[in-house]
């Protein structure tokens, strides 16, 4: 077998498994390592944008299923809001308290008996924390036409913007790998200096992309299973310079090798 020839599910296992194999990767040309990292990075990119569209799609189905239950039928138009229903409505199963209160008497002192809540009137919206309160007047939204049964209209509209948003990301993700890939080479050079292993940047990108395979698979694992992972960073560019220390100090062993069966070879021929 060829082993400048392997083929990719072939370079994904030996690019984990062994050290010895990172020096047949650099008879590689280096288009070859690209196309490698993009697929990485693709099957990555996928598995973290199909979940993050899974839970935007249940949180839209949420916010269907809140507005229909707990949101009063209301018509904001010409900057003034009306609310149906006996006043104030109070809705308390967020992160704080929403009071509806859109009579012309409404009075913002309610608004006292809370640390934190907002306060929705005919015609201002009070926001109060520990902090401040802001206010915002509903004038702003002037010519803005609005009630409960065209909001819960546009709302399943959004899932579509949910795909565009979910390509976007898988975008990112891979653009984020390439510029990866070049700061882990930068780690490759420092080792490459230490270890005097003579190499070409275009060696050590090619030993940087397959060193990042591992830390790339358990990152996205780590972000499917645990998103809050602390350091994972860290783990990721740790992992990742063993594997270009192991493959290094490798392929340092090969060189000093063959510098000595020269050295023997030309002391035969003395």
């Amino acid at each position: 077998m060829d082993e400048s020839k392997m083929g990719f599910f072939s370079r994904l296992y030996y690019s984990i498994t062994s050290f010895d194999k990172y020096r047949n990767f650099l008879r590689q040309s280096t288009g070859k390592a690209v196309v490698y990292l993009l697929i990485l990075s693709l099957f990555a990119a996928v598995g973290i944008s199909i979940k993050a569209g899974i839970e935007s799609n249940k949180f839209i189905d949420e916010v269907i299923t809140y507005v229909s239950v707990k949101i009063p039928d209301f018509e904001l138009a010409n900057g003034k809001l009306a609310v149906k229903g006996q006043m104030p409505i109070v809705l308390e199963d967020g992160a704080y308290p929403i009071i509806i209160d859109t009579r012309p008497d409404a009075d913002e002192s309610i608004l006292d008996k809370y640390d934190t809540a907002m306060l929705i009137t005919s015609d201002k919206i009070f926001q109060k924390n520990f902090v401040d309160k802001r206010v915002t007047d509903l004038s702003a939204f002037q010519g803005m036409a609005l009630n409960r049964e065209s909001f819960q209209k546009a709302l399943p509209l959004m899932k579509s913007l949910i795909y565009v948003g979910v390509v976007f990301v898988g975008i990112i993700i891979i653009c984020g790998k390439f510029i990866t890939a070049l700061i882990v080479s930068l780690l490759g050079l420092i080792v490459n200096s230490a270890r005097n292993t003579r190499l070409t940047y275009r060696s050590i990108f090619k030993i940087s992309v397959y060193s990042m395979t591992l830390p790339v698979i358990l990152g996205t694992v780590i972000d499917l299973v645990l998103p809050a992972f602390p350091y994972k960073w860290l783990l990721f560019y740790a992992i990742t310079f063993v594997y270009i220390f192991g493959a290094l100090n490798n392929i340092k062993k090969e060189i000093d090798r063959a510098d000595l069966d020269n050295m023997g070879n030309n002391g035969d021929v003395l």
